[in-house]
């Protein structure tokens, strides 16, 4: 058993319950785990703990969510995804983190407020989100967030909101594009140290939570309007954004204080 505080615990169960929401339909609270658990797991061990959480969420989110999954969606990112994984591995090699926070929370604010210009003036860049372009740059974006800290989340919500997805397809396309991208990730995980024996043990302490989680984002997902689904979706995506920019640009400042 890891050797945690009260503390630390309550982070670390908060983290894995987030994991199993997120797994529901809301992606951003993904993000808010990733958070919890640096808090609870400081430096890059916390992404090695949350993987196999995100990993035992997809997997039942996945046997759940199938009926409406747009396979075509997960066809046009899955090579540029691979790439983006590739990408993350070598980044986390040479450089920390933080590096990516402002640009990852930069580029999500970016696409959320594309979606609302496009809600103002229907029919503007309406082509944007079925070019090829458009798709390898979110792509390859998704996974070196992904690989880098377990933050890709906000970005494919976002893009699968410019497609105009109900609410259901949106969210079983989600399971089954992250239980991909997440197993693609575990070699990589497994080689830099972080998926380890120590980590699996406190993984398997979690697992309750996560199933809560779980439970508690299908119960939401059921009782949810598509607009206010949206709209939850876009401002959780949003705060977690913010925070990226902010743990990014300041977050040296704030520990130097």
């Amino acid at each position: 058993m890891p050797d945690f505080t009260v503390f630390q615990w309550t982070l670390a169960l908060l983290a894995a319950f987030c994991a199993g929401v997120s797994k529901a339909g809301l992606a951003g609270m993904g993000l808010l785990g990733v958070t919890l658990m640096a808090g609870a797991v400081p430096g890059k061990a916390s992404t090695g703990i949350v993987l196999p959480l995100l990993i035992f969420a997809d997997i039942i989110a996945a046997t759940t969510f199938r009926k409406h999954v747009q396979w075509n969606q997960i066809r046009r990112l899955a090579w540029p995804v691979c790439l983006g994984i590739v990408l993350g591995w070598l980044l986390l090699m040479v450089i920390p983190d933080a590096g990516f926070r402002p640009l990852i929370g930069g580029l999500v604010l970016g696409m959320l407020t594309l979606q609302v210009v496009r809600q103002g003036f229907p029919g503007f860049d309406a082509a944007l989100p079925h070019s090829r372009l458009f798709a390898w740059s979110i792509g390859i974006l998704t996974g070196t967030a992904t690989m880098v800290a377990n933050a890709a989340g906000p970005i494919a919500s976002a893009y699968l909101i410019i497609l105009m997805l109900p609410k259901h397809q949106f969210v079983h396309t989600m399971a089954w594009l992250f239980l991909f991208v997440n197993l693609l990730k575990v070699p990589f995980g497994v080689h830099l140290g972080l998926i380890n024996v120590g980590s699996l043990t406190l993984n398997a302490c979690l697992i309750p939570a996560v199933l809560a989680g779980l439970w508690c984002g299908k119960w939401m997902l059921d009782r949810i309007p598509q607009r206010t689904f949206q709209t939850i979706v876009f401002t959780l995506a949003g705060f977690s954004a913010i925070w990226l920019l902010m743990a990014g640009l300041f977050g040296a400042a704030i520990r130097r204080v």
